[in-house]
């Protein structure tokens, strides 16, 4: 009897978890403002800004040079949500060095509704550890709802090829945000579990950019992009 009891215990749990995150998620949807159009900041490094965009999947690329104009998953949404999503990514930054001061200059005092947080490869480089990552991200979340803003984060695809060497910080970084995202109730987008998931060989995978296996391609930022509104429509 005491193991149904625990057991319906546990459901509920589950159940008033996986409300709290559809409820969240809808709130990203949201004109939680009042002004009339909803606004949402997509925040993060060169992934976020869209570098590697536009390189058809099977074009051997070494090294990208030439960032381009922003586009990315953020560009997708807007068209896909039609709302405007605007693309706050900053090739080459690091989160727990520059990132999390920019957080605020992004939402104290702004028009925006939500924000998707979503950035740490940089960090890898400089082989920040997972605890530091989850402090900065969990700081985000608190500064972000500090301002009545709605959440949203995002795992991070694990490099591979000629960045391999960083996939088991960005791993850990990616256990870390569901872990966050588990404590508080928020939406998570897996992006690292969908490109496993669907590339179980990464060093040939073709959302990436090969050989240089940090950015990914044109098909590889439209998968980013469904794992997103998957996310936003409450399907994780």
């Amino acid at each position: 009897m005491r193991r149904t009891s625990t057991l319906v215990a546990c459901l509920v749990s589950l159940f008033a978890a996986l409300v709290a995150v559809r409820a969240e998620a809808q709130i990203l949807l949201s004109d939680r403002n009042g002004d009339g159009e909803i606004e949402i900041v997509a925040f993060g490094d060169s992934i976020t800004y869209g570098v590697g965009d536009g390189i058809a999947p099977g074009t051997y690329v070494e090294q990208i040079t030439d960032s381009g104009a922003p586009r990315g998953y953020p560009l997708r949404l807007s068209e896909a949500l039609g709302v405007s999503v605007l693309n706050a990514g900053i090739p080459g930054e690091e989160l727990v060095t520059e990132g999390i001061f920019r957080i605020p200059e992004l939402v104290v005092g702004s028009t925006a509704d939500a924000i998707i947080i979503k950035e740490g490869v940089n960090d890898a480089v400089h082989l920040v550890d997972a605890a530091s990552i989850s402090t900065a991200y969990q700081t985000a979340i608190n500064v972000a709802r500090a301002e009545g803003k709605g959440v949203m984060i995002a795992t991070i695809a694990p490099p591979t090829q000629l960045h391999a060497s960083l996939a088991p910080f960005t791993d850990s970084y990616s256990q870390s945000i569901r872990e966050l995202a588990v404590l508080n109730s928020l939406p998570l987008a897996d992006i690292q579990a969908a490109f496993v998931t669907a590339c179980p060989l990464l060093s040939i995978c073709s959302y990436y950019n090969l050989p240089e296996g940090l950015h990914p391609n044109t098909l590889g930022y439209d998968a980013i992009s469904e794992v997103m509104l998957q996310s936003l429509a409450g399907g994780n």
